[in-house]
């Protein structure tokens, strides 16, 4: 079987260095039709807020509240996503087609 056809993909880690403060994702762009997943790392100790990156979003994010929870999303890039936490030193980890 040809691999040749078959998206590539891109990993790729924020660190939430300071607490209650938004971080934009790399700037990834997602092959079309592809998802790109977002998820709390294993080791976190508190919730991830997920948001796109206008005040409405910000003021009613979606919440990854445990450690290993994750989202998909089918969007064309990342640069339009930003995470943040109450704690600082989370991570968030994210995969994605290109």
């Amino acid at each position: 079987m040809s691999t040749d056809s078959r998206p590539t993909f891109t990993t790729a880690q924020v660190t939430l260095t300071d607490a209650d403060t938004w971080y934009p994702l790399p700037d990834i762009k997602v092959g079309e039709g592809c998802e790109v997943v977002i998820k709390s790392s294993s080791d976190n100790t508190a919730p991830v807020n997920v948001a796109h990156n206008d005040d409405d979003s910000k003021a009613a994010p979606f919440i990854l509240d445990n450690a290993g929870d994750s989202i998909s999303l089918r969007i064309k890039g990342t640069e339009q996503i930003v995470v943040s936490s109450g704690i600082a030193g989370q991570v968030v980890e994210l995969i994605t087609e290109k």
